[in-house]
């Protein structure tokens, strides 16, 4: 079964009580009433007055009533399915999986040869996607850098058609800007899959749409998530509000800040376009004071990620959060202890989608080889989730009995059926002896990393395009190119 079936979660914990999520419904249709939300498009807010919003144009400030809240709320889709080229991969948003996403369009890449940290490539987002792709615990691909290779006015093409061409995966992306990027990005999905209903019936790729904290909504990306919404491609709108910098220090206040942001482009959104697919997203990490930067990757990070996947389910809406995210340079102990600790909490409160695998510096910097140390930081924790199965097979008496005192359990069936089920099985945690450890070379997680990335770049092959497809892919970038310039 594709994703992590949340039948099999025996472990599971809420953040946010019933109270608390009432408590912060309440909060936030005062905000979105009395304080507002700045839009930065005549469009949107001409959609907002039109359906009874006050409006106030010299300041781009719409006050937006409850009622159409309650309104765009029963009009949204309840259940989004993220299509894949290949149909294996389809990803159900339907509150019963949980699936992982790579994090999104870093801008520099530590070089697989020289090591040396540099500006991302094309080719960085192509590898990137090959190994994404050969992760059975990776479900869905966002690309993960981008194409700084090619001029700003098409980068973001030249990302979708490296991350189409070469993961067979649901493909995301972020950084859609303006409505006319948005329809050539369409129309590459449709040279895919051949016709535009196939695109309503299909969607291969969702566009996520991030907000300004506080309270704010930019024209240009709203405008381009109607485009995406028009032709029923899945729109997600994620909020960003750090805590004692562009949000309330408090995580409860910062989270009335996001709600308030995510809520107001559904209104938008359902008014444009009654039943489109909109997914509620979030990534509230604390500013740190000391720092004077983001704090990702924080516990801070894990417990609003979970928070607001139990507001999105609230609401009846599938939910993409940030987690599985550190602001660690490098890999290594301060990596993995962030990124479990950022993760860990959506996982187990049951959030739809979780972002964050495979990037370092605050979801800045690719390094492939986290990529898959991350992969295998998420199989543990799905195995915790799992907890521990008791009935009359796994409580085994019949087996002990066999055995008996002195003998082992090695050899029989009952081992060799429930091994994979019951047991956590590592690719690269090394629980060899020092001296067998020592023989093979004394390498570290980073090096066997490094080594599994090379034979996935070595021996994986995701099924290329269509040869047609490919060719109009490119065509549709060319004239993009003249333009969008």
């Amino acid at each position: 079964m594709w994703g992590f079936p949340r039948e099999t979660q025996k472990i599971s914990f809420s953040v946010l009580s019933k109270d608390d999520l009432e408590a912060i419904h309440w909060a936030t249709l005062d905000v979105l009433e009395t304080t507002g939300i700045r839009v930065h498009s005549k469009k949107c807010l001409g959609i907002l007055e039109d359906a009874g919003c006050s409006i106030d144009f010299g300041n781009n400030l719409a006050l937006i009533p409850s009622h159409l809240v309650e309104e765009a709320l029963r009009k949204k889709s309840r259940s989004i399915r993220l299509c894949a080229r290949n149909p294996k991969y389809d990803a159900n948003l339907d509150g019963r999986h949980v699936y992982i996403t790579t994090d999104g369009n870093g801008t520099k890449t530590y070089d697989p040869d020289t090591g040396q940290r540099r500006a991302s490539t094309k080719d960085d987002i192509a590898e990137s996607a090959i190994v994404a792709d050969a992760l059975e615990d990776i479900h869905i691909y966002w690309p993960m850098v981008s194409a700084q290779d090619f001029p700003g006015h098409i980068r973001h093409l030249h990302d979708l058609e490296a991350s189409f061409a070469n993961t067979e995966k649901h493909v995301t992306f972020e950084t859609t800007m303006h409505p006319k990027e948005a329809l050539y990005q369409v129309e590459m999905a449709t040279a895919i899959l051949g016709s535009e209903e196939e695109l309503r019936k299909r969607p291969i790729m969702s566009s996520l749409h991030c907000t300004n904290a506080p309270l704010q909504l930019h024209g240009n990306c709203i405008e381009a998530a109607l485009e995406f919404a028009k032709f029923g491609v899945p729109t997600m709108f994620f909020g960003m509000p750090q805590p004692g910098a562009t949000g309330p220090v408090t995580l409860a206040g910062s989270i009335v800040v996001n709600n308030a942001e995510v809520l107001s482009c559904l209104v938008i959104a359902q008014l444009a376009y009654p039943g489109a697919p909109v997914i509620y997203g979030a990534g509230i990490a604390a500013f740190d004071m000391k720092a004077c930067m983001r704090g990702g990757g924080g516990p801070e990070h894990g417990l609003t990620g979970a928070a607001l996947g139990e507001l999105a389910r609230y609401y009846g809406m599938p939910s993409i959060v940030g987690g599985f995210v550190s602001t660690a340079k490098t890999p290594g102990a301060q990596a993995s202890c962030d990124k479990f600790t950022s993760g860990f909490p959506q996982v187990f409160s049951g959030c739809d989608m979780i972002a964050g695998i495979g990037l370092l510096d605050d979801c800045t910097t690719l390094q492939l080889e986290q990529i898959v140390i991350d992969a295998e930081i998420v199989k543990i924790v799905f195995r915790l989730a799992q907890g521990i199965e008791v009935n009359d097979e796994t409580l085994a008496l019949d087996i002990i009995r066999k055995v008996g005192p002195g003998g082992n359990f090695l050899a029989e069936r009952h081992t060799l059926d429930h091994l994979r089920k019951e047991h956590f099985i590592p690719e690269l945690t090394d629980r060899r002896s020092y001296e067998a450890w020592l023989k093979n070379g004394s390498k570290d997680i980073v090096e066997r990393a490094k080594e599994k990335v090379k034979k996935i770049l070595e021996k994986h092959r995701p099924e290329p395009l269509e040869k047609d497809a490919a060719t109009k892919i490119g065509e549709i970038i060319k004239r993009a190119d003249k333009d969008l310039s």
